[in-house]
């Protein structure tokens, strides 16, 4: 079995006259687009990520100023194949 795994759209926007269905095509076609060739999509796995911002943004958090840590989730697409 292979696997690949494929960043997906940390948030999705849609416009005013949207429905949320569009939301779902966005994420359909990059899910379409990556099932070529064989690959089945296995799951959405959400993957937490925190980068620490460095030394000044640290000396700043402990004199209660901003933040020490930038924290983001990623959204990774999981496809699986057949050998």
């Amino acid at each position: 079995m292979q696997y690949k795994t494929v960043a997906g759209p940390i948030g999705l926007v849609i416009q005013k006259k949207d429905s949320y269905a569009e939301a779902v095509r966005q994420y359909a076609a990059i899910i379409d687009q990556e099932a070529v060739g064989g690959w089945e999509l296995l799951l959405i796995q959400e993957i937490p990520v925190t980068k620490n911002k460095g030394c000044m943004a640290g000396c700043l958090a402990s004199m209660g100023i901003g933040e020490k840590y930038e924290h983001m989730t990623f959204n990774m697409l999981v496809f699986k194949k057949e050998d």
